[in-house]
């Protein structure tokens, strides 16, 4: 006789309480629960509470409950048997359960009543797993993605009524998994929060009663169901049967139905096109303000000219703007083209998992949740990427050891052995880049890639630089140096003590007993190099943290971030140039052993397991690292050309595992001139903010061109009606308020611009401190509370942050650095933005101080050749945030009276669009003048 199943009752609950903690006294003043059976929704309860103190005007802005509202409401002690009952013999789900859980059961507690015995869930922890690319999993976020009608955010009946809707939701999606997939799941779960792998199961049970198929997208490797993929490869013949449409009807007609085209578009289309076709000597640069469709207008005249066997390079400034031309611009180009153009993602090995290392990681015994989660994650993740890159999944954080294993390194002989090598990621990355006519990198890789004795990058004549302006910085930081405690004791421990099984120095050790090709003296005698380095290099950082702290004692700094120049070692101790001399030898004692290690067991490679070739590579890798760390050290104490700057940086909270020795260029156009001017026949650079006043000469002493052709195309957007710069009439010179009062005043605005307009603000910094200052008082702010604020450095991933902005009515987003470009928020997101300062680059960072001085022996003025024009620069990709389409409207707030007292305030003025109104205004006519224009 069968044995009918029991059926599951789910109770999906949801609290809002006056605080996080019982103990402190706070209390539930909501409760909302949804029962599931069968996958239904079969039942709703909600209460409100009366917890017998105030609710926090903080919670009230939150939640939209009142003390007046919860007056006549029922006690917890009254309620506590009905809901007690109500969840007896369910399964407890909760979104984040351990607050919501650990929460109620105190409150039982306090009551005299049992503790809960419930099984729970934790839809948090679900959402993660299922769905692996998400950005944000706060509740809002996931109800966003799935279009779930969310009327009252952070009321217990509707986030309880969401909860339910996503628990079905996760659960839906979960049937498409291959059943392969979801029975390592359930192996992996017994390790996460409470109970999540009960969900597993249940949903395994039901699926094996339906007989689900193996989707004909998937197909499983030693016990692995991965996403099949393809070679994109291009057909030719389009060349033939296309031309270039050079009149403006023909580039209408191809944009008939599609896109708008635009007439600034036009002129850029044709000018990138008669510069790659007529094969023009020199280079070429091009600004095209923000609304003329730049990334178009450079894509569509390539398409016609690039090929596979001839392709272009396109780099832009960062991995995220690789995706986006991937993923939306490509992707776009080919809904308006008469044929089909293959573009291929070029990114450094590591960002790709290698399989293989993931299968040997996934059967490593449990050691935390943080990996369990990342195991399970990068499951299901494995049935949806067909390129690996483990950016797709989005996280804040990806230095946690079990990135170090998974990533790809490359192999160090034979691919073909491989046992995942027909699947293989970065194999997968390289094959596309041969088939594709355009080949999309970054700044970054492209310039350590120019470098290589071996490019990655294929020889093409042809290459466009987006966002051009960042070329120069990037360069400096190719051209760079750093030397770091904390990095070297990392990889010293790697290697470890013949004592520490899990070290690397033990496995090969093991692997000795097996193949005795290893000198078993050489083992000992790296061991013994790692421990007198780690004591050496502890010597040395202890020693030179003194050095360092006697020559603070001169300045009146008390900043947690010490970045001290350092010019000569004559006036170190001796025992300093005894380690020093220490370090130098024992590190090279330690490759030169490591790679001994690596030759004797090269002649019986052939031989080995694919494990254990992997512990040699790894252990290649790891010496590899260690003589770049090597090399690093003996360049920076050797004499510096006028060039280069070195110096001493740590936290003063955490100095010794924070020290770093850094060495960069002042001006890396030499590096630039070398690598890829002098390199490349035919360079495009383009960006929104390459002049200033259709003045190019800054940018071409940054790179180091002599013979630069030059185009400016002007912004299609209408400045005078669509944008105002308001200046606050009574602000103190910056130089004369103490830090205290200069945040306090940037607060008082930003309270003001916030009580006038309910429009999302984005404030724009120059120091990450003075945002931090910013962050905190605002948080104390009671006219505030309720906003939504989030801060660089604070509230997650700049992606995260941008997403909850996008969301937001009346959010506030405090960015440095990245957020004064690159923020494409069109429309509602953005009509404020207010610049707490004038951009210019810190004068007492001793890179910034050594290139002033730099420039001042060469009888240059530091102002005027370099701070002047890089604020300048900064100010107009500021304001290039705020208007991005026809119908935008915004305000720039300036809270710094250089831009209207100082002489180069009108210089700056004068490099932003024609007839933007600059107005200087009261308090009041701020706030009137803000009102009104956002009501136009």
């Amino acid at each position: 006789m069968t044995k009918v199943k029991e059926k599951s009752t789910y109770a999906v609950v949801d609290i809002e309480t006056t605080g996080g903690n019982v103990a402190n006294g706070d209390r539930i003043i909501q409760f909302g629960c949804v029962l599931i059976e069968e996958d239904r929704i079969v039942q709703q309860f909600a209460v409100d509470i009366n917890p017998l103190v105030n609710i926090p005007k903080k919670i009230e802005l939150l939640t939209g409950i009142t003390n007046q509202a919860i007056a006549n409401a029922p006690y917890f002690e009254d309620v506590a048997p009905t809901l007690f009952n109500l969840l007896e013999g369910c399964i407890f789900v909760a979104h984040n359960i351990q607050f919501d859980y650990g929460f109620l059961n105190e409150e039982f507690k306090r009551c005299g009543m049992p503790s809960l015995r419930n099984k729970g869930i934790d839809t948090v922890e679900l959402a993660q797993i299922i769905l692996p690319t998400e950005p944000s999993f706060r509740l809002n976020d996931l109800a966003a993605t799935f279009k779930f009608s969310h009327q009252n955010p952070h009321q217990a009946d509707s986030d309880a009524y969401v909860t339910a809707e996503l628990f079905l939701a996760l659960k839906k999606k979960l049937k498409q998994f291959p059943l392969i997939t979801i029975e390592k799941l359930i192996e992996l779960a017994e390790h996460c929060t409470m109970n999540t792998n009960l969900f597993f199961k249940d949903t395994l049970s039901e699926m094996r009663d339906e007989h689900p198929l193996l989707p004909e997208t998937i197909l499983v490797k030693k016990g692995l169901a991965l996403r099949k993929k393809q070679v994109d490869i291009e057909q030719n013949s389009h060349r033939v049967q296309s031309v270039y449409p050079i009149n403006p009807i023909d580039k209408e007609a191809l944009f008939l139905n599609h896109l708008t085209i635009r007439t600034l578009q036009n002129t850029l289309m044709d000018e990138v096109y008669q510069y790659f076709f007529e094969s023009r000597s020199g280079h070429f640069a091009i600004e095209a303000a923000t609304g003329i469709g730049k990334t178009l207008g450079y894509l569509v005249p390539l398409s016609y000219l690039a090929t596979p066997d001839n392709p272009v390079i396109i780099s832009t400034y960062t991995t995220l703007l690789q995706k986006q031309l991937i993923e939306k611009d490509i992707v776009q180009l080919n809904s308006i083209l008469p044929f089909t153009v293959h573009a291929a993602i070029v990114k450094s090995k590591h960002h790709y998992l290698h399989l293989s290392k993931f299968k040997e990681v996934l059967n490593e015994p449990h050691e935390n949740l943080t990996d369990t989660l990342l195991k399970m994650r990068t499951l299901t993740w494995l049935t949806q990427t067909v390129t690996g890159d483990i950016d797709e999944l989005n996280l804040t954080n990806y230095l946690q050891p079990f990135w170090e294993k998974v990533r790809h390194r490359g192999w160090a002989d034979d691919y073909s052995q491989d046992p995942f090598s027909e699947q293989d990621f970065y194999l997968h990355a390289k094959e596309q880049i041969k088939h594709a006519s355009m080949i999309i990198t970054n700044h970054a890789f492209l310039f350590h890639d120019l470098k290589r004795e071996k490019p990655i990058l294929p020889d093409s004549k042809r290459i466009i630089l987006d966002e051009a302006h960042h070329l120069p910085d990037v360069a400096a930081e190719a051209a760079s140096d750093s030397f770091s405690y904390y990095a070297n004791q990392k990889l010293l421990k790697k290697i470890g003590k013949l004592s520490d099984d899990k070290s690397m120095i033990s496995q090969l050790n093991q692997l000795n007993l097996k193949i005795k090709t290893i000198n078993p003296s050489q083992l000992r005698l790296v061991e013994m190099s790692v421990l007198t380095l780690e004591e050496a290099l502890s010597d040395f950082f202890e020693a030179i943290l003194l050095y360092t702290q006697q020559e603070l004692m001169e300045t009146t700094s008390v900043a947690d971030q010490v970045d001290l120049p350092f010019i000569k070692t004559e006036n170190w101790s001796l025992e300093l140039k005894k380690l020093t001399k220490k370090i130098s030898t024992v590190l090279n004692d330690l490759v030169f052993f490591g790679y001994d290690i690596i030759h004797q067991t090269s002649s019986q490679r052939e031989s080995f397991t694919y494990l254990e070739r992997y512990l040699l590579d790894d252990f290649l890798e790891l010496l590899t690292k260690i003589e770049e760390q090597k090399n690093s050290f003996s360049r920076l104490f050797q004499k510096t050309n006028q060039n280069e700057l070195i110096w001493f940086s740590f936290k003063q909270k955490n100095p010794k595992n924070s020290f770093m020795i850094k060495q960069s260029v002042m001006d890396s156009s030499l590096f630039i001139k070398k690598y890829l001017i002098e390199k490349k026949e035919s360079i495009l650079y383009i960006g929104a903010t390459l002049s200033i006043d259709s003045d190019f000469t800054y940018f071409e002493n940054q790179l180091g061109e002599s013979d630069l052709r030059k185009l400016s195309i002007a912004t299609p957007y209408d400045y005078k009606n669509q944008a105002r710069i308001f200046i606050p009439a009574d602000l103190k010179p910056i130089k004369q308020l103490s830090k205290e009062h200069y945040a306090k005043m940037v607060v008082d605005y930003l309270e003001l611009i916030a009580l006038t307009t309910n429009e999302n603000i984005l404030v724009l910094f120059t120091a990450n401190e003075t945002l931090q200052d910013v962050y905190n008082l605002l948080q104390q702010q009671p006219s505030l509370l309720g906003r939504e604020l989030l801060a660089q450095g604070i509230s997650g991933s700049r992606d995260r942050m941008l997403k909850r902005f996008f969301h937001a009515t009346g959010g506030i987003l405090l960015g440095a650095d990245s957020f004064w470009e690159g923020v494409d928020l069109p429309g509602k997101s953005l009509k404020v933005i207010v610049v707490t300062r004038l951009p210019f680059e810190p004068p007492e960072r001793p890179l910034v101080k050594a290139k002033y001085r730099w420039l001042e022996e060469q009888g240059l003025n530091p102002f005027i050749v370099d701070a002047l024009p890089k604020a300048t620069l900064r100010m107009k990709q500021g304001l290039g945030r705020l208007i991005r389409s026809e119908e935008d409207k915004g305000i720039m707030v300036v809270l710094d009276d250089r831009l209207v007292k100082a002489s180069y305030g009108n210089k700056i003025m004068n490099a932003l669009p024609d007839k933007l109104t600059k107005e200087i205004v009261s308090r009041e006519e701020l706030k009137n003048k803000i009102a009104l224009f956002l009501s136009e």
